[in-house]
């Protein structure tokens, strides 16, 4: 994580990625990297709360990024003729924790319905010594599906093209997609600078109507 993004690769401000950038790393200073995250296994719910706050936060900012970007592909996608859908080969993965690289990601277009951040890949166990009636269940939470959506922005950081086109695609095929990457969480505004924020609002609204159906 010590490189910065290269300009030529990126149609939105520099100034706009190192602020996501710095946000991200305050994300993996705070509860560690993909890798690290990975071998942890579970964590309790604190943590687990915690982290889930930051990532959304860091995610929603790495949306808006993302459809700025798309929205420079938004010609190139009309004027594409669509592939038809391929068939897909179901294979055996495994997921090998000091290996991120490996790992098969995909970075969240939009935030989980209700705010829940896949709460349906969540497993919980209560500790056995903590069950009793006078105790307080401990409740532990996978540490993988967050170690897994670290990883994806991690990607989406280092090379956004390949996830800009794919959601340039997505967005020529169905434009209201725009109001679920346009959601944030109110703590993405506190920890950003007012201008950046601003800029990137200011920005997010500008590039939003080469989405639209009647755009040149």
């Amino acid at each position: 994580m010590t490189n910065e993004p290269a300009p030529d690769q990126r149609f939105a401000p520099i100034a706009l990625w190192r602020v996501a950038r710095r946000l991200m790393v305050t994300l993996f200073s705070l509860f560690g990297e993909p890798q690290e995250l990975a071998f942890r296994h579970t964590l309790v719910a604190r943590d687990y709360k915690a982290a889930l706050n930051w990532l959304r936060s860091v995610e929603a900012m790495f949306r808006k990024l993302l459809l700025i970007e798309a929205s420079y592909y938004a010609k190139e996608i009309t004027h594409t003729k669509q592939r038809a859908p391929s068939k897909r080969e179901r294979k055996l993965v495994s997921f090998v924790p000091e290996n991120p690289d490996s790992w098969r990601v995909s970075f969240r277009a939009s935030e989980a319905p209700g705010g829940k951040g896949g709460s349906a890949r969540l497993r919980r166990a209560c500790v056995a010594e903590r069950c009793a009636p006078n105790f307080a269940p401990t409740t532990f939470h996978a540490a993988w599906p967050l170690a897994e959506r670290f990883e994806a922005l991690l990607r989406v950081h280092n090379n956004p093209a390949p996830y800009a086109k794919r959601l340039a695609r997505k967005l020529h095929a169905n434009a209201q997609r725009i109001a679920a990457i346009a959601k944030e969480p109110a703590e993405l505004q506190h920890r950003i600078d007012p201008e950046p924020y601003a800029s990137l609002a200011e920005l997010f609204d500008t590039r939003t109507p080469a989405f639209e159906p009647n755009t040149s």
